[in-house]
């Protein structure tokens, strides 16, 4: 793992791992100035760490001196001509007005991160220039939409059977029996949402 994901950093590309650590790689040798962020929200606050690791200046006089937008400025001007290496845990924790700083500025530099949860229709856009790396021994199996008709059919069968015990008509008796199973399996498909 730890190759593919030097590989991937030394082509320039940004970086995603899933269901890891990010602090077990801090110690790769990829060549960037490495800045660790412990977090990723508030967004004027994650630039502000950004910037002072970048200058001598401390993080509070950034926060307290310069707006947002001219701090993503000053953090693109310090990183023109250098290889930074901006490393995360949890993405899918971000806020959307970080993530539009990290889209901003990532031209300028480059992201390391690790998605340890389901990720937000919001992080698409910044997920779609990554590289997303999983180990296959970590891949979690989702089984819940086939047990969500195991249990629709199991339903579906149970009450067409005691259905099948009363008298009535055999289509009527059919056609409650479909409605109760997709019911059931209606209302499990909404309880996992």
């Amino acid at each position: 793992m730890k190759e593919k994901i030097l590989l991937h950093i030394q082509d320039g590309e940004h970086v995603a791992v899933r269901y890891k650590n990010i602090e077990d790689y801090l110690d790769l040798e990829t060549g960037h100035k490495k800045i660790f962020l412990e977090h990723i929200n508030p967004a004027k606050e994650v630039a502000s760490e950004i910037l002072s690791k970048l200058t001598k200046t401390a993080r509070n006089t950034i926060y307290k001196k310069y707006t947002t937008n001219e701090i993503i400025q000053e953090i693109k001007k310090k990183t023109k001509n250098t290889k930074v290496l901006i490393v995360f845990n949890d993405l899918q924790e971000m806020s959307k007005s970080t993530m539009r700083i990290f889209l901003d500025i990532m031209d300028n530099i480059q992201l390391f991160c690790s998605i340890r949860g389901k990720a937000e229709k919001y992080h698409t856009r910044l997920l779609k220039k990554m590289v997303i790396l999983t180990d296959p021994e970590d891949e979690i199996i989702d089984i819940t939409i086939p047990m969500i008709i195991l249990a629709g059919t199991l339903a579906f069968l149970t009450y067409l059977k005691m259905a099948m015990s009363l008298s009535g008509i055999a289509a009527y008796i059919i056609l409650t029996s479909v409605w109760f199973g997709t019911i059931i399996a209606r209302t499990l498909i909404w309880i996992k949402s």
